[in-house]
């Protein structure tokens, strides 16, 4: 019997067609690497006590002189945190908040403190007001949302005052939205730990044996190696050059670890002190489930890289071998990106918005795609199972040899769960600001040790300190 087919799904276009031939593919790492071991990049916790001051106040005098903008992450599409899906838990949160029930993910409840409601951006926002308070400085935010959410948290921002952050701090740029291509039942099936349930995997199953290959009109955002190519093409990256900003934090919107704190001044310290072009933070991968997530390889020569799961498919190597997991928290030298992209401050500043677009796009053909199937839930209730093709920031540090990429080993929830419910209170939150990866990537993170981390790390946002005081 075939499926009935739902008004959301359309023809075959062109990228189908190249999907269904086998030319849109998921590329395999190429070229001799193997995964990391531990001990392959330092641990920020281990360095000696002087040197972390010592590389503090380097990274300090860079953000006095105005080189550095944070960078975060809301664009986008929380395909595992479904918004027509929120859980009781969230649920009160979002009643409490007095809130409409968000479009976006970077707007979803994740906190409550002393009876106020806070989101994952109040959290990045109230985060960069505090440390810029207490390091005396005050550089600029980039915020990169997309099509489907820009108004609604440009709108809310703007009701919020910017939440302690002037407004000509703040440049926000976005990236479209793109039409998703139905995917195969074998995709399906290989990308079936994706799905919520074996009834979504079922419905996907039988969507993908009657539609394969066609454009489904749920438009989706292309990937956040958007963030690198739209931080061209929209000029914002000569506005930062404008600014004599030379380096550019980012990391994803649902990590409220990853704070904008002392450890991330001894962070910045490293990669000044080791003169590298990119600087990201990795982990200890844990066991299980949990483990699932891009992995840190090694290159000959000591380079490294980054690189998502399916890349692995066809190497021989599984990539849960290797001990670092990438936290998706990251600083890179705008020189890294003149690498990528082919370009020069020069040139981009001589660039019109037509140049733009064709410099962004010389970097974006490096970029392997991206082919991770997802479920979309249509209007019928059916879900179906479907990508778009995805470039990934990440690893655009493997687009060309000799980048510049470093790493630097951070604890994540693994490292400090045993135990934590038995402790009392001050050893608790002193555990969990030791902490810079608490990604809250599903519903089920609402519960357990991350919904214990969580509020320990708001109130370290909200009451301070986040940065030694000065000898």
């Amino acid at each position: 019997m075939t499926a009935e087919k739902p008004p959301e799904i359309g023809g075959i276009g062109h990228l189908g067609r190249e999907y269904l031939a086998g030319r849109l593919r998921q590329q395999s790492l190429q070229g001799e690497f193997r995964p990391s071991r531990r001990g392959d990049v330092p641990e920020v916790a281990s360095l000696e006590p002087g040197h972390r001051r010592a590389l503090a106040a380097a990274a300090l005098a860079a953000l006095r002189r105005g080189e550095v903008a944070y960078g975060i992450l809301a664009a986008g599409a929380s395909t595992r945190m479904d918004l027509s899906q929120v859980p009781a838990s969230a649920r009160t949160l979002l009643e409490r908040s007095g809130r409409p029930q968000p479009k976006s993910k970077a707007l979803v409840p994740v906190v409550e403190i002393d009876g106020r409601v806070f989101s994952f951006l109040d959290l990045f926002f109230h985060d960069v007001a505090r440390f810029s308070a207490e390091t005396r400085t005050a550089n600029p935010v980039l915020l990169f949302t997309s099509e489907a959410n820009r108004d609604e948290i440009l709108s809310f921002l703007e009701s919020a005052r910017w939440l302690g952050v002037e407004r000509g701090r703040v440049l926000d740029f976005q990236q479209t939205l793109d039409d998703q291509i139905v995917a195969t039942a074998e995709d399906v099936e290989r990308t079936r730990e994706n799905f919520g349930s074996d009834a979504d995997v079922a419905s996907a199953l039988a969507l993908s044996r009657a539609f394969a290959g066609h454009n489904l009109h749920v438009p989706k955002p292309a990937g956040h190696g958007e963030f690198l190519h739209q931080l061209v093409s929209s000029g914002t990256l000569v506005r930062l050059l404008a600014r004599g900003v030379r380096y550019v934090s980012v990391r994803n919107i649902d990590n409220t670890g990853a704070l904008l704190d002392q450890a991330w001044l001894e962070i910045f310290g490293v990669m000044l002190e080791a003169d590298r072009r990119f600087l990201v933070e990795v982990s200890r991968r844990p066991d299980g489930p949990a483990g699932k997530g891009g992995a840190l390889i090694a290159r000959p020569k000591g380079e490294l890289q980054l690189a998502e799961d399916p890349s692995f498919a066809g190497t021989g190597v599984d990539p849960r071998d290797s001990y670092y997991i990438n936290n998706a928290v990251a600083i890179l030298h705008v020189d890294y990106l003149f690498r990528i992209y082919e370009t020069s401050e020069d040139e981009l500043a001589r660039a019109g918005a037509e140049e733009l677009a064709e410099i962004a796009e010389r970097g974006r053909r490096k970029f392997p795609p991206l082919i991770d199937v997802k479920p979309v839930r249509l209007g019928s209730g059916a879900v179906a199972g479907a990508f778009v093709r995805e470039t990934n920031l990440w690893e655009s540090t493997g687009v060309e040899p000799g980048l510049g990429v470093g790493a630097i080993g951070v604890l994540s929830v693994k490292d400090v769960e045993d135990g934590f419910e038995r402790l009392p209170p001050a050893e608790q939150r002193e555990r969990a600001i030791r902490v810079r990866f608490v990604a809250t990537k599903k519903w089920e993170d609402y519960e357990g040790v991350n919904a214990r981390l969580v509020p320990h790390v708001a109130r370290r946002v909200l009451e301070g300190p986040l940065v030694d005081p000065s000898p």
